[in-house]
C-alpha cells in the first residue's frame, strides 16, 4: 500500500490544490483526505478529526501531511497530531503537490523529501 497524504489548509485551498493537481497530472495515485481549517473552527475539534484521518490513511505505510503555511493554526494542528508514522511538510504549492504525485510507490521519508524538493523547484524570480 502506498503512503497516505492529508492535507490540512485554510479554507478551500487543499481542495483546489488536489483537484488541479488531479487534472494536471491526470489522475490522483494516492488515498487523499483534506481537512480544511476555517477561522470559525475550533483547533481541537480539528486536530481530533485529523487524528481519525491519519488514523484511516495509514495502511502500514505512514502518512504525509502537508500544510499551506508555517506557524499558523493548518500547520500548528498538523505539528500536534501523535502517530508514529507521519511527517510534515508545510509551505505547500502546486508544484510540490505534482512531484509527490510522480512518486506514488516511495516510502514517507522520501515523499517528504520529494514535496520539498517539488516546493522548492516550483519557486523562483521570473
Amino acid at each position: 500500500m502506498n503512503v497516505g497524504i492529508l492535507m490540512i489548509t485554510h479554507s478551500d485551498i487543499g481542495k483546489q490544490m488536489l483537484l488541479t493537481a488531479t487534472s494536471v497530472f491526470g489522475k490522483n495515485p494516492f488515498r487523499v483526505e483534506i481537512l480544511s481549517v476555517d477561522n470559525y473552527d475550533h483547533p481541537n475539534d480539528v486536530k481530533e478529526l485529523g487524528q481519525k484521518y491519519v488514523k484511516f490513511l495509514d495502511k502500514g505505510n505512514g502518512v504525509l501531511i502537508l500544510t499551506d503555511i508555517i506557524g499558523t493554526t493548518p500547520s500548528n494542528i498538523a505539528k500536534s497530531i501523535n502517530h508514529k508514522n507521519i511527517r510534515v511538510v508545510a509551505g505547500l504549492n502546486l508544484s510540490m503537490l505534482l512531484n509527490v504525485f510522480n512518486y506514488p510507490t516511495n516510502s514517507l521519508n522520501d515523499l517528504a523529501d520529494k514535496a520539498i524538493e517539488g516546493g522548492i523547484a516550483g519557486i523562483m524570480k521570473l
